[in-house]
């Protein structure tokens, strides 16, 4: 029903945005960390889905207020007020709900990327995208020559599920990390600590470094569209870098952990660089880096991202690899 209220509206995008933020209660704290209001008369609804209709609608009205309202360049980051701290920081918010209806509708699975599949099989058309770069899901601390990437990416919807003219556009919306040992989610709010106040612990100094670590590689769902290897309608080439890219609009905390955790440029770019192990291979690119034992697996990765600095290719995923390199020697 809010949705559908919300929709025939004719208020402007920017009247709808704020008003979903002003309903639900969000603040900034001194941390700028986005809280809640206990006096508040709305929450996100248990039920919300992660490719509800609400996310859809409140990404497409993100996407028309912005495109005419800024420069083109960095929008959200030109535009430094309580708004669009409030806006940036809310899409915390649907990750943590994504995960919260994943985990309670899918219960049953023992784990969060069982979770994740039993949704996708259950909404006809929807397929996954392994294929966005997963860098800066992927941090290590400075100087650490052991280093493997741990985690994978999924975002939803692989394509959109509209034509190329419509203002709604659903491709690559809702993210995912998941460790790729444990297979479950790689997220922030499975460290944050919730107070007796019904507040969240946003001083960074009280976090361990491991805790920081998956405040810094945590999930992010899109205003703007990515590029990964998928198609972006022209209007919204460079959306993601100028909405979803807004390191200024970020927490203290975040920006915290990312002084320790630091992320590398691409291996097809950077000797050295980064690899992401689950790519255009997809399950395949899992379960043949799972069968690689553990006392092997850095000089194998090692040996993959020579592979991509020296063909100057983006990360295909372990399993290609393993196919036209490993099994042919």
């Amino acid at each position: 029903m809010y949705t559908e209220m919300l929709q025939a509206s004719r208020m402007s995008a920017q009247q709808k945005l704020q008003l979903v933020l002003d309903q639900l209660g969000t603040y900034v704290d001194q941390h700028h960390f986005l809280q809640t209001k206990a006096t508040a008369n709305y929450r996100l609804w248990g039920n919300l889905a992660p490719m509800s209709k609400f996310n859809l609608l409140f990404r497409s009205y993100v996407l028309q207020y912005y495109r005419r309202s800024f420069p083109r360049e960095k929008l959200l980051a030109n535009n430094i007020t309580d708004f669009a701290r409030r806006l940036n920081l809310f899409r915390g918010y649907l990750d943590r709900q994504a995960i919260y209806y994943l985990r309670t509708t899918y219960a049953e699975q023992p784990n969060d990327f069982l979770r994740v599949l039993a949704y996708v099989s259950q909404v006809k058309g929807l397929e996954i995208d392994y294929e966005t770069g997963a860098n800066y899901h992927n941090r290590h601390l400075k100087g650490q020559s052991d280093f493997i990437p741990q985690n994978m990416k999924l975002q939803l919807a692989k394509k959109s599920s509209y034509n190329n003219f419509s203002r709604y556009n659903d491709a690559r919306m809702v993210e995912f990390i998941v460790n790729l040992e444990t297979l479950n989610f790689v997220s922030q709010w499975d460290v944050l600590r919730l107070k007796s106040t019904g507040k969240y612990l946003s001083d960074p100094t009280c976090y361990t470094k491991e805790e920081l670590s998956a405040i810094a590689d945590t999930e992010s769902f899109n205003y703007g569209i990515p590029h990964g290897k998928g198609y972006v309608p022209w209007r919204y080439r460079n959306s993601h870098r100028d909405l979803d890219g807004v390191n200024p609009l970020e927490s203290d905390l975040r920006k915290y952990a990312k002084k320790y955790w630091l992320a590398s440029p691409d291996a097809h770019k950077v000797k050295g660089g980064h690899g992401d192990l689950v790519s255009s291979g997809g399950i395949k690119d899992i379960i043949y880096w799972k069968s690689i034992p553990d006392n092997k697996r850095l000089e194998l990765y090692h040996g993959y991202t020579t592979w991509l600095f020296k063909n100057k290719i983006p990360a295909t995923g372990f399993a290609k690899y393993y196919e036209e390199i490993l099994e042919k020697k």
